[in-house]
């Protein structure tokens, strides 16, 4: 098996996983909080609001709070990766609508941890049989979940002959739970990222395009669908503070960092090209800089930052306590030979 893609494949998901866990103590704090308790060097367990959620048949309100989140552990975002991951694995490297449905149901038949509404409400309505796999999305569905949990589909479908199936897949996987054309958008920005990542060379920094690498992520989305038109703008706003040299924490506060899918998705882009040198100091950033959303916008640059430097530059402090690191190497070491299996 290729060391080099072995390495970067269980990067993409344990770095993904590290940063959902470094960002879940600190969701909703501000910026300026989080660096006053030095935070984002070390896990946190979760506040009040970062729990789990035992969701029983019917309406949504008749939910219950479960657990507190601990140290270590991650939230949604981590779980429907490895949801998805576990999917694309069942089906032989296929992406199957139905498969990921179940995998939706299975999901919220075991205490959701600070899920998202959209991916939620879409996951009730597909237990319930109450509608299709293509009409269970919340129309206005916009937040960042569909880009947080790509990393599987980007994994499998990383070379380029299969550029046109993963776009699809990106999208697809999006559309049963979030109905917006943004969300689409942010799940297919992240997935060429993190195929564009997984494909580089050893980074060298002197020789590091941050601005061609947000351009040509802008161009895939700009060019698959009109409807993508205002995300794209976002990318070019991205790309625009990193050519105007502009301080990092402030370009950050500028392209914002809510659980929104125009905000979350290219912040993280703009993290990584604008500073890619160091795993550790790319998830760290995520959280320390930002604030809002930080388990999203820090698992996205985690798994960035895990394709570009493999599992070896994420420091042992990290992965040592982190919740089910192992499982997720093992399935990175699956997806990785369903990957060899389409060459």
């Amino acid at each position: 098996m290729n060391r080099h893609l072995q390495s970067r494949f269980a990067g993409c998901l344990v770095g993904a996983a590290t940063g959902d866990s470094l960002g879940m103590g600190y969701v909703g704090c501000t910026a300026a909080d989080i660096q006053a308790r030095g935070g984002g060097k070390e896990f946190m367990p979760g506040d009040i609001s970062a729990v789990t959620v035992v969701v029983p048949i019917g309406e949504l309100g008749e939910s219950e709070i479960g657990h507190a989140l601990s140290s270590g552990q991650w939230t949604e975002d981590t779980q429907l990766t490895i949801a998805l991951a576990k999917s694309l694995i069942e089906e032989g490297g296929v992406f199957v609508p139905e498969s990921w449905t179940h995998a939706l149901v299975r999901w919220i038949n075991d205490e959701p941890r600070l899920p998202g509404i959209s991916t939620l409400q879409a996951a009730m309505q597909l237990r319930t049989a109450g509608v299709f796999w293509d009409e269970a999305a919340d129309p206005e569905g916009a937040g960042s979940g569909p880009a947080a949990r790509v990393a599987p589909i980007a994994l499998v479908y990383c070379g380029d002959p299969d550029a046109a199936e993963r776009r699809k897949c990106a999208v697809l996987q999006t559309q049963i739970t979030h109905g917006h054309p943004d969300a689409r958008a942010a799940a297919l920005a992240m997935s060429e990222a993190i195929a564009t990542l997984i494909n580089m060379p050893e980074l060298d920094a002197a020789g590091w395009n941050g601005v061609n690498f947000l351009r040509s992520i802008h161009d895939v989305v700009s060019t698959a669908s009109p409807h993508y038109e205002e995300f794209a703008r976002c990318l070019t706003l991205a790309t625009n503070l990193l050519i105007d040299n502009v301080d990092r924490a402030d370009a950050v506060r500028v392209l914002g960092t809510s659980g929104w899918c125009r905000e979350a998705v290219p912040c993280a882009l703009y993290l990584v090209a604008s500073a890619p040198e160091s795993a550790e100091t790319l998830i760290s950033d995520a959280v320390r800089l930002t604030g809002g959303a930080t388990d999203t916008i820090a698992c996205m640059t985690g798994a960035l930052a895990g394709a570009l430097h493999g599992i070896e530059a994420l420091p042992k402090r990290w992965t040592s306590q982190l919740e089910a690191c192992d499982e997720l190497s093992t399935l990175a070491e699956s997806l990785l030979r369903l990957r060899m299996r389409r060459r």
